[in-house]
C-alpha cells in the first residue's frame, strides 16, 4: 500500500512539474502592460465612440484560411458612409503576437472599404479597425473567424 501511495505521489508531482515547465516555455510575455491605465483608456475610447456616432461593420461573414478581401462598412450617426475616412485594419491572433499585421483599406465605389488580409491559421482572430476622419481617430474592435478551406 505504501508503494502505491509513493508511486501515485511521484506521478502526480511529475505531471505538475511537467505542466509548469511547458507553461513557462510557451508563455510569450506580459499579457497587458499597465492594466489600470489601459482600462481607463478603454473607457475613454468607448465614450468617444458613442459621441462620434460612427459605426463599423465587417460585411463578409465567411472568411477562410489564406488571403481574404475584408469588406468594411463605415457610417456616421445617420447611416451615411464616411467617404473621406482613412481606414486601417490590424489583425492579430489572441494567443500570440507572431501573426500581428496591419493592412490599409481602400474605398470601393459603393462607399465601403476593402482590405486584403492574410489569415494563415483557422480559428478566431482579433481585428482592430482604425477610422480617421476630420482629425479624429477611433479604433473599433471586432472578432473574425477563418474556416479551413473546403470546410
Amino acid at each position: 500500500m505504501k508503494l502505491l501511495l509513493v508511486l501515485v505521489t511521484i506521478i502526480g508531482l511529475s505531471a505538475v512539474i511537467g505542466a509548469i515547465v511547458v507553461g513557462t516555455r510557451t508563455f510569450d510575455g506580459t499579457i497587458v502592460d499597465k492594466p489600470y491605465e489601459r482600462g481607463l483608456a478603454y473607457d475613454a475610447v468607448h465614450h468617444e465612440k458613442e459621441a462620434s456616432g460612427w459605426h463599423v461593420e465587417i460585411m463578409n461573414k465567411e472568411l477562410t484560411v489564406g488571403t481574404n478581401d475584408i469588406l468594411l462598412s463605415v457610417t456616421d450617426r445617420n447611416g451615411k458612409p464616411l467617404a473621406d475616412a482613412g481606414i486601417s485594419l490590424s489583425i492579430s491572433r489572441p494567443s500570440s503576437k507572431a501573426f500581428d499585421k496591419t493592412y490599409s483599406a481602400v474605398k470601393t465605389e459603393k462607399g465601403q472599404f476593402i482590405a486584403k488580409a492574410d489569415l494563415p491559421l483557422y480559428g478566431y482572430w482579433a481585428a482592430v479597425i482604425k477610422v480617421t476622419d476630420g482629425g479624429k481617430s477611433i479604433a473599433f474592435e471586432k472578432t473574425l473567424y477563418a474556416e479551413k478551406k473546403g470546410s
